[in-house]
């Protein structure tokens, strides 16, 4: 699997310092600047002749004032107002301003209320932010985003915390973020993709610096090309394993049939459903995918030759269902937690134990809310760290996490950890988290590594969405039953595409 690191502030700085320290050191503001002005005038449109670029106090004020004068070179009407004012600065910030003016370029201290423009570039904070926006600058950003100007940010949007996506304050929204050196978590979790718009990299051509040590990547769609082998001519039902899914309480058996069609659909050899005994309303054949195998829950769970549980969709939270939830943490095969079976462990903290016990892997799938129960904190405090929080249900559980919203989060217990790239909008809708607890499920069942179906399956499951809402069937409206189908599709194409290239 090709991975692509991804860093917190601190490990940018790693990067940032031996950089510095080379000799000839190299111009990386210069670079930036240049790489500004480029994308810049790339995502332009023709009519753009007005840009207005905020140049704050440090290296992104100075990589704002070289973008500056390449585009004023270029021959666009450029204005550069610099709000926090100050004497000191680096040298090469200094340098930056020298050379704008030598082009005939001024500062300005405000924004003429009377100007209008084509283009503004948010230069004002870096990553180096370090307490929230207020008072004047507030209302300033607060005016750049009531604007209809297109608003580009230099390496992430003001206001945003690149380590964690939380906003501190007030915050740009950008409908471009021209990130340098390496890709920022925040640009990628919480609410930062909310923020920075489409994001534009570059390494300003200095990749080849010694490896830092940060444990976190990107998940890219090459995870799903080989997480399950070619299948032979040869093979059955059988070969293809056997997943148990336990869930659907009364009002709620549609859970359980979305994990079920969702796995059945992504190759699980025989898929069975387990509903509660108590459950009065407990179908006994699905209708609209008859291939699935109705069972009662305590029975199936006692049942041999199971590869794979995957247990919680619309489980409810009664006596039976814990009972259920007890035996199946016992049984020696992977299983997968979602839903209330995650909220009965934080109820009921002598499930921990069991869970300790496992030596065989244990797969977490919390929402926000039901990892703030989990770890008995507030969602609040999830969202500003969402890596941490996968981190720390990780360790807790000796499990392989995803904590699912915006960039979700996959955390393991050795410490790597990975944020999804795929999904959209169209995702908020009822029931696709059960749709993803079938397709990891599948993945596991057909013997894919632990590690690997959760990469592949969040992967999936939000590349569907995007090809839905691509194909206008979404945002609004799309349905979890839809993501199954083009799942499906996506996976046999990219896997038809891989394996027809290696032969």
């Amino acid at each position: 699997m090709n991975t692509t690191p991804i860093y917190h502030t601190e490990h940018i700085r790693q990067i940032e310092e031996y950089l510095l320290s080379l000799e000839p050191q190299p111009q990386l503001m210069e670079l930036a600047g240049k790489t500004i002005a480029d994308i810049t005038v790339k995502v332009a449109t023709d009519q753009t002749r007005s840009i207005l670029v905020i140049a704050g106090p440090g290296n992104n004020g100075g990589d704002a004032y070289v973008a500056a004068r390449h585009l004023k070179e270029s021959n666009f009407n450029v204005t550069v107002v610099e709000p926090i004012k100050q004497d000191s600065g680096s040298p090469e910030k200094k340098n930056a301003i020298i050379k704008w003016k030598e082009i005939g370029g001024t500062t300005e201290n405000i924004i003429n209320d009377d100007q209008s423009y084509d283009v503004v570039i948010d230069g004002l904070f870096g990553i180096g932010l370090k307490r929230a926006i207020s008072g004047a600058i507030s209302k300033l950003i607060q005016r750049i985003n009531n604007q209809r100007s297109k608003v580009i940010s230099i390496d992430i949007p003001s206001g945003l915390n690149a380590s964690t996506g939380d906003i501190m304050g007030s915050c740009i929204k950008a409908d471009h973020t021209v990130t340098f050196l390496g890709y920022k978590v925040g640009l990628h979790t919480g609410q930062g993709p909310d923020y920075s718009g489409t994001v534009h990299f570059s390494d300003l051509t200095m990749s080849d610096h010694p490896r830092i040590e940060n444990h976190g990547y990107l998940i890219g769609s090459d995870v799903l090309e080989n997480v399950l082998a070619p299948r032979e001519k040869s093979s059955h039902k059988g070969t293809y394993g056997q997943l148990a899914i336990i869930g659907g309480s009364e009002g709620m058996v549609g859970a359980a049939l979305l994990s079920g069609r969702a796995a059945l659909k992504l190759g699980a050899g025989r898929v069975f459903i387990g509903f509660l005994e108590t459950n009065s309303d407990k179908p006994t054949i699905d209708w609209g995918q008859p291939e699935l195998m109705l069972w009662d829950a305590m029975s199936l769970v006692s049942m041999g030759n199971i590869t794979c549980i995957a247990i919680g969709p619309g489980l409810g939270n009664s006596d039976e269902a814990y009972k259920v939830l007890e035996k199946a943490l016992v049984q020696p095969v992977p299983i997968l937690l979602d839903a209330d079976a995650l909220n009965i462990i934080a109820e009921q903290p002598t499930l921990l134990g069991q869970i300790d016990k496992r030596s065989i892997p244990t797969i977490m799938t919390p929402h926000p809310g039901e990892a703030s129960r989990l770890l008995g904190c507030s969602i609040e405090e999830i969202q500003t760290n969402r890596v941490q929080a996968a981190l720390d249900i990780s360790i807790k559980f000796n499990a392989e996490v995803v904590l699912k919203g915006v960039g979700s989060v996959c955390a393991f217990p050795e410490g790597n950890w990975f944020i999804n790239t795929t999904g959209n909008p169209g995702m908020a809708s009822a029931g696709m988290g059960d749709v993803l607890t079938g397709i990891i499920a599948a993945l596991v069942t057909q013997g894919a590594y632990t590690h690997a179906a959760v990469l592949s399956g969040v992967h999936l499951h939000g590349l569907a969405a995007d090809e839905l809402a691509h194909n206008g069937l979404g945002p609004i409206g799309m349905t979890a039953s839809e993501t199954i189908e083009r799942a499906r599709k996506v996976f046999n194409g990219l896997r038809s595409k891989n394996h027809t290239s290696l032969t």
